[in-house]
């Protein structure tokens, strides 16, 4: 363990605010053969250059994102470095993977790393060749003064760049002279996937590791109450059993936006098939709630709360209309996540200490959970981060970390907890599902008054967070572009449980909102991309509230690229059609068009046109694979996604009754970017809500059927 005195602890704490914890000499010390200059970047004395990656890799790429910044500035070449996960370290800050926020949060932040890195590697080289700073330059992991031609390596310096004093604010090369940063840079773990050498947290495993299953309580809100096990322990390798129970942990939610495990009893075995049918076996039985939903009669109640008082979330003119243009409902369902990888997680405790490998999202709230449920010290929790076979908002959370350590302090050994998909399916936290009204009116081929009321049961009070309990919010779009504008909410609470899914509420909003425009232009005999275009006019910004000025210009100019892109407006055969929607979420600006052939009722989704400015792009072969899985994943959302509950029990459980979109059913996707010299924008989510509506306006266009209501129904 690292000691601090108080003065290192003061220089700590006045760099950390920055997430730059470079050169302190203890820390450089304690690596052992190799000088640490900031937790993220590790200089070794045999020249090996080890850059860590600070947020969870997932599948979007941040792995090889972020340290391609900090190398861009540290001036090392690619090939020269290796790439590791960055554990949980309280010295980093935003160590977290969701909103799309990995790159667009740290991209300062990692190149005022390599920097400050850099900054200190010439300090030294001034030292040890007797010339200023200002004689100096670096390249690809050297100090040069080429004047002498004289140079050393950041092997040769490593130790003594360690010792410099940390600069306060490290010049910064101009954006003109970046050469790796805008390249395309495979993923650093491509090889060990395709070869299948990639170990993932699945893959996991400890000497004298127990494996577990546990048989959850169907209805989440239950509870066990005894368990038969005389089945269950005839199996080879079943060992032992132990009852959890939520309400003696701290509960359903045990911290905000964080739940904890379900309620269930715990099949301890030697090996995970073992486990897997020694659950099987196990006959639980169960204390239910009083009272458990139904998601149709929790849509019906939606319907019926669209007459009720609502909260207003955004007033603007007067929007009321007696005779609107457009009347309609839209509805969209609960949705999971379902990752490749479902969830697991390995641990070992041993007395007040608890060390965790997972496929979390969010290492800083695990460790919180961790050291709440255990009753332990945070500083004594270490989290190992393992790369996720998928996560889409499901690994935010902690509760499948929960369950596993409160296991590994009672067995006294590591137990790695296995979720079967079965599992993985029913006891999500769900994208939540939503009725909307648009009540919509034209002037002049304009929209004049628009009002748009959303009825769901509410992620805010689910996971009992502080704020507005709405799902829509007062800036989105069309807000600031329609005079007479009003959004309004009504929760009706439920038990169904809610989290993040993949572009949040965006992912339903954006259906609505885009589907609602192309309906509008279509009843004002507008051809809809002319239709958008009036709609965003021709202002750089507009100001949708105080503070948030929207540039316009940018949403304009994804909207006309796609369009080009796609060869809108020229003749397509009959039973194909074309279908327009664009967004801004999580800090992208989107645009797509669809194109499908529609034979009866069959549906091809034929091709995809996107056009994205999400500023400058890091990496645009890793930026092509984000926007193509994103697609792709709302594709499948809008054709298959929909969980139904009953008596408080999902009832879909698997790939056979959750599909998610085959090969078959991928399109064409092309993928355009603007070119940006602004700072990197979100895009992990921005890609996916345009394509529903695009789908379905697409449909219509081929067979002037309107589809208000996912997944989508043709029959």
């Amino acid at each position: 363990m690292i000691e601090l005195d108080r003065r290192e602890f003061l220089k700590l704490g006045a760099i950390g605010s920055l997430g730059l914890v470079i050169g302190i000499p203890r820390f450089a010390a304690a690596a052992g053969g190799a000088a640490e200059l900031h937790p993220l970047i590790r200089l070794g004395t045999d020249g090996r250059i080890t850059l860590f990656a600070q947020n969870p890799e997932m599948g979007q790429g941040v792995k090889t994102a972020l340290p391609m910044m900090v190398a861009e500035e540290l001036d090392v070449a690619w090939e020269s470095i290796g790439v590791k996960q960055s554990d949980w370290d309280p010295r980093l800050e935003n160590q977290f993977s969701g909103g799309s926020l990995s790159v667009r949060l740290n991209y300062e932040t990692m190149l005022r790393a390599g920097a400050a890195a850099r900054s200190m590697l010439l300090a030294a080289g001034s030292a040890r060749l007797e010339h200023p700073v200002s004689d100096l330059t670096t390249s690809a992991g050297y100090v040069e003064h080429r004047p002498s031609g004289a140079r050393l390596s950041y092997a040769e310096l490593a130790e003594s760049a360690a010792a410099q004093p940390v600069p306060d604010d490290p010049p910064l090369k101009d954006p003109s002279d970046f050469t790796l940063i805008g390249s395309n840079v495979s993923d650093v773990d491509l090889a060990a996937i395709l070869t299948g050498a990639q170990t993932y947290s699945l893959d996991f495993t400890l000497p004298d590791m127990l494996f577990a299953v546990v048989r959850r309580c169907p209805n989440g809100d239950g509870q066990p109450i005894s368990f038969d096990a005389t089945e269950a322990k005839t199996v080879t390798g079943v060992i032992g059993f132990h009852m959890l129970k939520n309400a003696d942990h701290g509960g359903r939610i045990i911290l905000p936006n964080c739940p904890n495990f379900v309620s269930g009893v715990a099949v301890l075995a030697t090996d995970t098939w073992a486990a897997l049918e020694g659950a099987r076996k196990l006959k639980v039985e169960w204390a239910l709630p009083d009272r458990s939903d139904d998601s149709e009669k929790l849509m019906q109640r939606f319907v019926a709360a669209l007459d009720d008082e609502a909260l207003v979330v955004r007033r603007s003119g007067d929007p009321e209309t007696d005779r609107p243009d457009l009347d309609a409902v839209y509805s969209v369902p609960f949705l999971a996540h379902v990752p490749m990888e479902p969830m697991n997680c390995t641990a070992r405790v041993d007395a007040d200490k608890a060390e965790v490998w997972a496929p979390t999202q969010n290492p800083p709230l695990a460790a919180e959970a961790v050291a709440k449920v255990l009753g332990i010290p945070q500083e004594n929790v270490t989290i190992h981060v393992m790369r996720s076979g998928g996560a889409f908002g499901r690994r935010f959370y902690a509760d499948f970390i929960t369950d596993t350590v409160l296991l590994a302090r009672q067995y006294r050994r590591p137990v790695k907890v296995v979720w079967p998909r079965e599992d993985d399916v029913r006891h999500d936290y769900f994208r939540p599902a939503n009725v909307q009204r648009i009540r919509a009116k034209t002037e002049g081929g304009r929209i004049s008054h628009w009002h748009q009321k959303v009825v769901s049961h509410p992620r805010e009070i689910y996971l009992e967070r502080e704020g507005s309990p709405a799902e829509i919010g007062d800036y989105e779009f069309p807000a600031g572009f329609v005079p007479n504008l009003l959004f309004d909410y009504v929760a009706v609470p439920a038990r169904i449980p809610l989290g993040q899914w993949r572009a949040v509420d965006h992912s339903g909003n954006v259906f609505v909102v885009s589907s609602a425009i192309d309906e509008l232009a279509h009843s004002t005999g507008i051809d809809p991309l002319v239709f958008w275009l009036d709609l965003i006019g021709d202002t750089q910004f507009v100001q949708v509230r105080e503070g948030f000025n929207f540039d316009a210009s940018r949403l304009r100019k994804v909207v006309e690229l796609a369009a080009a892109k796609s060869a809108w407006g020229t003749p397509t055969p009959d039973g194909t059609g074309r279908g327009i929607a664009a967004s801004y979420s999580q800090g992208a600006w989107v645009a797509e068009v669809a194109e499908v052939t529609v034979n009866q009722d069959s549906l091809t989704v034929d091709r995809i046109t996107c056009a994205v400015d999400c500023g400058r792009v890091i990496n645009p072969q890793g930026a092509v694979n984000q926007v193509q899985g994103g697609i792709i994943e709302g594709l499948s959302a809008a054709l298959h996604g929909k969980i139904t509950v009953i008596d408080g029990v999902v009832q879909q459980s698997n790939f056979h009754d959750y599909p998610f979109s085959r090969m078959r059913e991928i399109p064409a996707i092309d993928v355009h970017f603007i070119e940006s010299i602004d700072s990197p924008r979100g895009l992990g989510e921005g890609p996916l809500p345009p394509v529903a509506p695009a789908i379905t306006n697409a449909i219509f266009a081929a067979t002037g059927k309107r589809i208000r209501e996912l997944p989508i129904k043709l029959g």
